[in-house]
This record gives structure tokens, C-alpha cells and sequence, in this order.
């Protein structure tokens, strides 16, 4: 979602040619979200969820998805006709 309203609040600078948007403004909203992430975010859910939440994290990047195919689930497949 951050990633949208970072990209989002680019382009409203750059449509209504606001210089100070683009590179003052909206840098400095991106730096505060990520030190907020990092330092009051994250911590608090590793003490909520604990191990489950450093498995996530370790597999889910912060702002850019990797887009990746999906692995087939291993679902045995019978040959018996359905009635």
C-alpha cells in the first residue's frame, strides 16, 4: 500500500509541476514511513506474532513484490470418473 501512495504522491508532483513535491516532500515522507517500519512497526509484531512474523518477513519483500510463478499444490489426482 505504501509503495502506491509513494508512487501516487510522485505523480501528483510531477503533474502539477511542483518541484518541492517531488524532491523534498515526498523523499522526506518515504524516509519517515520506512523509519517508522522499521524501528516502531516491526518490532512490536516480532513480539506479537514472534517466529511466524521473522518467517514472513524473511520471504516477503518490504515494498516491491517479487512476481514469481506459483508452485503447483502437490494435490494427488485420482482416476476415478465423477458420477
Amino acid at each position: 500500500m505504501l509503495t502506491g501512495v509513494f508512487l501516487i504522491l510522485f505523480g501528483i508532483g510531477f503533474a502539477i509541476n511542483s518541484v518541492s513535491l517531488v524532491f523534498i516532500f515526498t523523499p522526506l515522507f518515504v524516509l519517515i514511513n520506512v523509519w517508522e517500519l522499521k524501528q516502531i512497526e516491526e518490532p512490536e509484531l516480532i513480539k506479537r506474532l514472534g517466529d511466524e512474523y521473522i518467517e514472513y518477513r524473511r520471504q516477503t519483500p518490504m515494498f516491491i513484490p517479487r512476481f514469481r510463478p506459483r508452485a503447483k499444490p502437490n494435490v494427488p489426482v485420482s482416476n476415478t470418473p465423477r458420477e
